[in-house]
Order: structure tokens, then C-alpha cells, then sequence
């Protein structure tokens, strides 16, 4: 299959934490290869849990996903999604060297992981004691080198320097030609800046933003995008 025509696909997701509150009542999402999705939304909205029921972590009460037009239950078990949690997911005994080499097959890759400026200092630190910004920058480099062609990111700007922030935006975009990505964050600044569509989880469902000036009408305070005088 050429890469232009994959597809992440999903409707309909319905879930509920306790059974007077239902948390998503019908969200829907279509990714492809170049997109970069912004997934937005205020504080207990459900883009966690949106993202988890994508990848297959967390079990909806219904959702119809769909992944190169083949409806699956667990998008995680066809191998095209990679799901970035809010929680480390590399053990804490590993140097960042062994990290690279358990998570990645491909020499190149690790040559490319090894060689980049951030890591190459602390090959031999281990992860539990490197900062948490070189740790989210570490997870996020080791995913978007998976063959998955679908990236989910939650948080990947959480409590990080500006300039691991820069590089990130730079990763997603250079890799954006062969992946799609689906990118939330409370930082949305930094969504914004790299983001080719943008969607509000709000009151259970996603609605697509056209410009992000209509987020002042539902997410961020009036006049966040007015341009300097």
C-alpha cells in the first residue's frame, strides 16, 4: 500500500468513567500520512483517554476504528500506532545507550540516535538519572523510529526546556512526509506551531477547528492571537 493512501479512522467512540458521566459520546478522527493533528481540549475533556482507546490501552464502550480500511479492535496489535503516554515507559536500569538498542533493530537508527547532540553526552547515563525533559526527548525519538506510520503524543512538551521543544517540533515535522501524527499537549502553543489540522475535544465530541482564532470562542481567553501593535 502506498504510504499517501494509510489511514487511522475513528468514530463513534463512546466511554464512561462512572455511569452518570459520559466522558466521550461520539468522537471522531481521521488521520493520514502528513497530517500533524492537534488534539485540544480543556483539563478532564478526555484526550488521554480518547488516545488510549486509539491505541487499545483503554477499552471503550464503543468505537469503530479502522486502520488501512481493516476495522481492528487494538490498533496497537497491527503494528501502524505508537502511543507516547504521559508516564515513561523505558526502564530505569537502562544506560540510553541499551535503551536505543532494545527499542531499535535498525543500525542506522541507532547510528542516528547515537550521533544526535542531545543524546550523545549521556549514552552511558542511565535513565534514571537523566533530566525529564532528556527522558520525554529520549521516548519520542525511539517512537517516531518505529516503523508504525501512525504517532500518538500526549504531552511530548511536558515540562521541558524551549529548546528540546524547538527540536521536538522539528522531529514531527522532518518525519511528517512518512507518518501521521496526532499531537495533544496543555502547551498549545507549541501544537499550534507545528499543527496541519486542529480539533477541539469538547462535550464528548471533537470539533474541527478551521482557524485558530474560533479557539477563542470555546478553549483560550479572548484575544490570545491578536498580533502586536
Amino acid at each position: 500500500m502506498n504510504l499517501k493512501d494509510k489511514e487511522l479512522y475513528i468514530d463513534s467512540v463512546q466511554f464512561s468513567y462512572q455511569s452518570d458521566r459520559q466522558l466521550l459520546t461520539g468522537g471522531f478522527l481521521c488521520l493520514n500520512v502528513g497530517d500533524i493533528v492537534g488534539l485540544l481540549g480543556r483539563n478532564g475533556c478526555g484526550k488521554t483517554t480518547f488516545m488510549q482507546i486509539i491505541f487499545g490501552a483503554l477499552t471503550a464502550h464503543y468505537a469503530y476504528i479502522r486502520i488501512n480500511g481493516k476495522k481492528v479492535r487494538e490498533a496497537f496489535r497491527s503494528k501502524e500506532v505508537c502511543y507516547l503516554s504521559q508516564d515513561s515507559f523505558l526502564p530505569t536500569s537502562f544506560s540510553v545507550r541499551k535503551a536505543i538498542r532494545f527499542m531499535l533493530t535498525n543500525k542506522e537508527a541507532w547510528d542516528r540516535l547515537e550521533r544526535d547532540e542531545i543524546l550523545n553526552p549521556i549514552l552511558d547515563v542511565k535513565i534514571a538519572d537523566i533530566s525529564g525533559g532528556e527522558l520525554r526527548y529520549l521516548e519520542i525519538l525511539l517512537l517516531v523510529e518505529q516503523p508504525a506510520t501512525f504517532i500518538l503524543l500526549d504531552e511530548p512538551f511536558s515540562g521541558i526546556s524551549p529548546l528540546l521543544k524547538e527540536r521536538i517540533q522539528q522531529i514531527i515535522r522532518s518525519k511528517s512526509h512518512e507518518k501521521g501524527f496526532l499531537v495533544s499537549d496543555h502547551d498549545y502553543m507549541n501544537v499550534l506551531d507545528i499543527s496541519t489540522q486542529i480539533v477541539l475535544l469538547e462535550n464528548g465530541g471533537c470539533r474541527k477547528i478551521n482557524r485558530k482564532e474560533e479557539l477563542e470562542q470555546f478553549y483560550v481567553p479572548v484575544g490570545t492571537f491578536d498580533k502586536p501593535a
